[in-house]
């Protein structure tokens, strides 16, 4: 009887590991301690007053995805050019779980429009008619458009 029980829990503990084995996984594109994110904020935001140029991927001036792919480079964080690429990249994340560096997605007049996260409510971005400059999702411009966040770090 006693070997029956442990048999019996063998075979359920082993069970219990193959299916945790087959758990599905998150994959992030980049693994990196929570202080990179607000790095990478504070260079992004030494880039203010920056001049918007359709497809400009900086020093001098930057498009939305050339900023956040200059911005990211400067780390070697490898992200892709395109918006249509980056709304891809990393992975979806919840407004209460937003943290400095994720990205914001837009969609503005059928075409996305991509920030980095400061905080819960402001990002930096290449705005077309500011430049470099800070945007905040409690304004009703960028609330009408929000698509989600992404996370790559």
């Amino acid at each position: 009887m006693r070997s029956q029980t442990r048999l019996l829990f063998l075979l359920l503990f082993s069970l219990l590991v193959i299916l945790e084995g087959c758990a599905p996984k998150k994959v992030k594109v980049y693994e990196g301690p929570p202080q990179k994110g607000e790095a990478i904020v504070q260079y992004a935001t030494g880039l203010l007053g920056r001049p918007y140029k359709p497809g400009a991927k900086g020093p001098d001036a930057f498009d939305c995805s050339g900023f956040v792919h200059y911005v990211y480079g400067r780390y070697d964080i490898k992200v892709p050019f395109t918006t249509e690429e980056l709304v891809r990249t990393g992975y979806q994340v919840a407004r209460e779980n937003v943290l400095a560096g994720d990205l914001a997605v837009f969609n503005i007049k059928r075409s996305y429009h991509i920030g980095i996260m400061m905080n819960e409510r402001e990002f930096v971005h290449a705005s077309s008619s500011r430049g470099v400059a800070i945007g905040s999702l409690n304004a009703f411009y960028w609330q009408r458009s929000f698509l989600h966040f992404r996370r790559i770090l």
